[in-house]
């Protein structure tokens, strides 16, 4: 049995080819079906958190009273304007 010390350098690179392999396989499993829709959706939560700490800090911090916030944009597939939503594709009004 010898007293080798580990060397840290290959320790390194072989736990991170571990991790790199690990996230390449967890992201080759992910559902990318309705990706788009959970990134657009994720990106509306965080604008929502970070209103509501900037608006505490404000109330909290510099004693402003908190304004409403303003209404959220219409959806595209939900807005109809003036001629209501749009009909699915194929039909005719």
């Amino acid at each position: 049995m010898g007293d080798e010390k580990p060397n840290p350098l290959s320790d390194a690179v072989r736990g991170l080819g571990l991790l790199f392999r690990a996230a390449k396989t967890v992201a080759q499993k992910l559902p990318t079906k309705d990706l788009e829709e959970v990134v657009a959706t994720s990106a509306r939560e965080v604008g929502r958190a970070f209103e509501s700490v900037a608006s505490r800090i404000e109330r909290e911090v510099l004693g402003k009273k908190a304004e409403p916030p303003p209404p959220p944009p219409p959806d595209d597939a939900n807005a109809g304007g003036a001629n209501g939503p749009k009909p699915p594709d194929g039909e005719r009004r």
